[in-house]
């Protein structure tokens, strides 16, 4: 009889803090023998990273690990030291983390990385790791992997982050493969690849343990499934029995929050509908009449690692009506976040233009109807569109865009966060401004007093927080600079603002490290909502959420769009999460647009191959059992 990669009985680990020891994961038991895949869900902080971070020896100091049995590829784990566990992780036991953006070093290239776990256990032929480097990132569907390799962390998209890091935890062909989220962030194309490449070590006799908030990837990949809750197993069985029958109450409602075609306009939390507060009045030139957001030929190029230039985004157009969401999909590399920044003002376009509620935004003045930066009578656009007069922002070099850094930005017409400009007029002129921006565009400085008209909801929150600041300080950060009201004010909008978005005022002096996944995307959309914006670009939202807290804001966004009228540029590679909330959809490929269309229209009649196989790659769940009388009982 093969013996088993894993055997757990009754697991339990507990963390020692100042107010005592906090019991964590709780008799836990797991068993996996070579070829099969255990895959763990449940909601944040119900134990499931802290059980597989316990497998490879990577709790924190103050853990206490306790077991009736815990053996790991044959070996006593609770006896093992530090330098055994080095010898085991990474050659017999690969570990893919969560978090790709800050689990990659960002001075290191992607060769880098990989190669120091070749180096660490032995390769040491040059020619050689580097041909396991490129075959690592070939199967981990990392496309140009000559050219990816010479790229560090911040030059790739989440997506191409995420498989470089599974390119890693593979490269050294290990027996036990855990993978803590491994397909979050990758569109359904690359999740077909990577769920066939774990499939395949499946089929080589290796075993592997998933966490993953996504149910259908669980249905596809799991043989067994244990669902844990407050750091126990509260069910566990084969995959189709689990998802297909569940006993357990909390497993039905992990199973129900599963956006799905049928599900479309309806609640899928048990959440309570927010009651938001009334938006404070703010003075702003953005007209209701005209679209919210709106692209026309977006253009913009990057130089590669090999010296050619290559197009990201290649005329991109759309338009955003104000009330509604529009989504856009399309694989990591296909152009989305870069035709996001541009959208947001904080990357400027080789050709093509942006209008934020019908003003010029982004791009070249000429062509527009209006100039941008004051609004007072008379100023617009004359000649070549070029800006001139005594408060030219032209030594203004942007310095305050943040939007996708630690804080969001904006201010109020005629403010700054240090000085004052005001609007200057156009009336034509050559050359460019000191800081480099041509004239005839809009510069930031023009920008700046609409920027609280439209904010950005981050992918990864926590990485987006300053770690110095508490919860209330992330969000008073974003009102300090719009210079809104005095200290006590915005202390008091601050705890408005959390009420609004669900959020515990006790919460208010904690750090957002200390928060689960969800509470930090809430702080994330609070913060977005400081300076009142009129629209908002989610770019991943829910990604690294589970289920059900993913159904909690998927929720919240809907009621803050009905009630506040917020219009929503949806980024996600979820394709059941952009048919729920979107209106209207963009599908990207190589930086164009290939379809768009109304969401029920894209979804049941896809008029291009491209956007067919994306829909063809996503994972369904299987049909559930439906009792007809109420469940009893459960696995523990």
């Amino acid at each position: 009889m093969t013996a088993p990669l894993l055997a757990i009985d009754n697991l339990n680990v507990s963390f020692t803090t100042p107010r005592g020891p906090v019991d964590v994961v709780r008799d836990v038991s797991l068993a996996l023998a070579p070829g099969q895949a255990l895959a763990l869900v449940g909601e944040s902080g119900s134990g499931k990273t802290v059980t597989t971070r316990t497998l490879v020896g990577l709790n924190a100091p103050n853990a206490r690990v306790s077991a009736d049995r815990l053996e790991v590829l044959g070996h006593d784990a609770s006896r093992l030291s530090e330098r055994q566990w080095r010898r085991l992780r990474g050659k017999d036991i690969g570990y893919v983390l969560q978090d790709a953006l800050v689990s990659l070093d960002p001075l290191r290239t992607m060769g880098q990385e990989i190669d120091e776990a070749l180096r660490a256990h032995g390769v040491r032929g040059r020619d050689e790791r580097q041909s396991r480097i490129f075959a690592a990132l070939r199967d981990a569907g990392i496309p140009d992997p000559e050219v990816r390799a010479r790229q560090r962390s911040g030059e790739l998209s989440g997506g191409l982050r995420q498989r470089a890091l599974i390119a890693q935890a593979t490269v050294l062909n290990p027996q036990l493969v855990i993978a803590d989220e491994p397909t979050t962030a990758l569109d359904a194309t690359v999740q077909a690849q990577i769920l066939e490449l774990l499939a395949g070590l499946k089929e080589q006799g290796r075993g592997l343990i998933f966490i993953s908030h996504d149910l259908a990837v669980v249905s596809h990949l799991a043989d067994e499934i244990a669902v844990m809750q407050n750091g126990r197993i509260v069910e566990s069985g084969r995959a189709s029995e689990v998802l297909g029958n569940p006993r357990h109450e909390y497993t039905r409602q992990l199973i129900d929050a599963v956006p799905s075609a049928a599900g479309k306009g309806t609640r899928l939390s048990s959440v309570p509908r927010m009651s938001v507060v009334a938006r404070p009045s703010r003075p702003s030139t953005f007209s209701s009449d005209a679209p919210a957001l709106e692209a026309r030929g977006l253009v913009k190029s990057y130089p590669g690692p090999d010296g050619t230039r290559r197009t990201v985004v290649d005329d991109v157009s759309f338009t955003l009506p104000a009330g509604r969401t529009l989504g856009i999909v399309g694989e990591s590399g296909s152009g989305k976040s870069t035709t996001a920044r541009i959208a947001l003002g904080l990357t400027e376009p080789d050709a093509g233009r942006v209008t934020l509620g019908g003003l010029p935004w982004v791009g070249a003045l000429s062509g527009f109807a209006e100039g941008v930066g004051g609004g007072v009578a008379g100023d617009g656009v004359s000649g070549d569109g070029s800006w001139a007069g005594s408060d030219s922002p032209a030594g203004v070099t942007g310095s305050e865009n943040s939007a996708f850094g630690t804080g969001a930005v904006g201010f109020p017409p005629g403010q700054a966060r240090r000085g004052r400009h005001s609007a200057a007029r156009v009336v034509g002129g050559t050359g460019s401004t000191s800081s480099g921006v041509p004239l005839g565009v809009v510069t930031e400085a023009q920008r700046r007093q609409h920027r609280p008209d439209i904010q950005l909801v981050n992918q990864d929150p926590l990485s987006s927080f300053d770690p110095r600041f508490s919860v209330g300080r992330v969000i008073t950060d974003a009102l300090d600079a719009g210079s809104v009201g005095t200290a006590d004010e915005r202390t008091d909008r601050a705890a408005s603002l959390l009420e609004q978005v669900g959020l515990p005022l006790d919460l208010v002096n904690r750090r957002p490290l200390t928060l689960s996944g969800g509470q930090r995307q809430r702080v994330a959309i609070a913060r977005a909502l400081a300076l009142q914006p009129r629209v908002l670009l989610l770019d991943e939202p829910v990604s690294a959420l589970d289920v059900s807290i993913q159904a909690q804001v998927l929720d919240l966004l809907a009621d803050l769009q009905e009630q506040l009228g917020l219009s929503y540029l949806f980024i996600s590679h979820d394709l059941g999460v952009i048919h729920h909330v979107s209106d209207d959809v963009l599908v990207m490929k190589d930086g164009r647009v290939v379809e768009a269309g109304t969401a029920s229209s894209l979804f049941t009649n896809p008029t291009t191959d491209y956007t067919r196989a994306l829909l063809a790659a996503v994972p369904e769940m299987p049909a559930r059992v439906l009792p007809s009388t109420p469940a009893q009982g459960a696995a523990s």
